[in-house]
């Protein structure tokens, strides 16, 4: 299993709108992407510090929603203003993973 981590910012003040966004706009693509498998979505509510979790099969799943451009179309799909910058993404394979 591999993990696409992505760090960003979001504006404090519109945390609340992230997972109804996550919901309506990015699960029917994630959904539709080969080898996808789920996804966490974090945030700071005090300082707006972000990761999102993206779990995939394989390295070649994970690199493929970026290469294939389905990356930025996500990124398009957040309103002006959520964002307080460019993030940036990396994979890496899963090494340890637990369950309650």
């Amino acid at each position: 299993m591999h993990a696409s981590v992505i760090v960003g910012g979001v504006n404090p003040e519109r945390i609340d709108e992230l997972p109804s966004l996550y919901e309506e706009a990015f699960l029917p693509m994630l959904r539709s992407a080969p080898g996808w498998l789920g996804i966490y979505v974090i945030a700071d509510r005090s300082t707006g510090s972000g990761h999102v979790v993206g779990l995939w099969e394989t390295e070649a799943n994970a690199a493929a929603f970026e290469t294939s451009g389905e990356f930025a179309r996500a990124l398009a799909q957040f309103p002006p203003g959520i964002l307080t910058g460019p993030p940036s993404r990396t994979v890496g394979e899963v090494l340890f993973h637990a369950r309650a």
